[in-house]
């Protein structure tokens, strides 16, 4: 199993608690800051607290604020805790909690203003107690395409996401075992769509970009 995650836009409507809010998905001064427009979530409801066993992992809201390859910061970059408030940023929404709202508050993915692909703004997290390769590892979405291939090795561009049809973007090439969890999310069900042989050869590319806190218990049961 796995939690699911889908990126938009955040601007800080309402404070309701020390991690509970409600924002808007769109910029609010397009609709008059409609307070029927705002989403409430509570931003402690992470992957890293279903796995510390302090929530369910079916009661997980949001993606965690964490720190990607290179030092970047992604993830819901909203907040994440009273007073230290960020009152605009990202937020990722758990798949199972986005169709929980009305069809009228569901976030458009990709966001409403911007280009590229649905899938360049989603990541996702691999439930820690699985006996999968992936579990507990992290992924985000790219758009990328396979330039040359040798057996399960692939040299691929990929793109910045979110930038893939920005005029002038180079992307980054790089050579990937596609068949190793340790470099995409490569198993049973995996969201990357490209790959080798008979695979396609654009699409799809969910690069590895971090594991869960070590000291989270499902991650100690799980070796």
């Amino acid at each position: 199993m796995r939690s699911v995650f889908y990126g938009t836009g955040g601007f800080l409507g309402r404070i309701d608690g020390e991690t509970r809010c409600a924002f808007w998905a769109e910029e609010p001064v397009d609709h008059g800051f409609a307070p029927n427009r705002l989403i409430e979530i509570d931003l402690a409801r992470t992957p890293s607290a279903a796995a510390a066993k302090q929530i369910a992992w079916d009661d997980v809201q949001v993606d965690d604020c964490f720190t990607g390859p290179n030092g970047m910061t992604s993830g819901t970059t909203l907040g994440p805790r009273w007073p230290e408030v960020h009152i605009a940023g990202a937020v990722y929404l758990e798949h199972g909690f986005v169709e929980s709202l009305p069809r009228a508050l569901r976030p458009a993915c990709p966001p409403v203003g911007v280009s590229g692909h649905r899938h360049e703004y989603m990541t996702a997290v691999y439930w820690p107690h699985l006996d999968d390769p992936r579990a507990g590892n992290r992924y985000t979405g790219h758009h990328a395409e396979i330039l040359q291939e040798q057996g399960s090795l692939a040299r691929v561009a990929v793109y910045p996401p979110g930038r893939s049809q920005h005029p002038g973007v180079r992307p980054i090439t790089m050579w990937l075992d596609l068949r190793s969890a340790e470099q995409c999310d490569a198993g049973p069900a995996s969201l990357t769509t490209i790959g080798v042989d008979d695979a396609p050869k654009h699409g799809a590319l969910f690069l590895i970009s971090g594991r869960l806190p070590h000291d989270c218990p499902d991650l100690e049961d799980s070796r």
